[in-house]
């Protein structure tokens, strides 16, 4: 069981750079937009309630986040259309 809580740890921990869910802890996604300030580009809207899809640096994004939201990968099976264009 641990060994699988590390696997779904290691497939949505977010790259240091590249397409990244932003889920906000309040669920508003004015708290997700925060990661605008970090220098993200919005990609579309996540699969979750108030996330967004964005693509940018990671430390820059937590930085932004203020603890406000959570960063995640953005795999393309989740994500769709939106993590594929923050591959480029």
């Amino acid at each position: 069981m641990l060994a699988l809580a590390g696997l779904v740890l290691l497939a949505l921990w977010p790259p240091v750079r590249g397409a990244m869910i932003v889920v906000p802890l309040s669920g508003q996604a004015a708290d997700a937009v925060l990661a605008l300030e970090g220098g993200a580009r919005l990609l579309g809207e996540g699969p979750l309630p108030g996330s967004l899809v964005v693509t940018g640096n990671r430390v820059k994004l937590a930085a932004a986040l203020k603890g406000r939201a959570l960063l995640l990968a953005a795999p393309a099976m989740l994500c769709g259309a939106a993590a594929r264009r923050g591959k480029a």
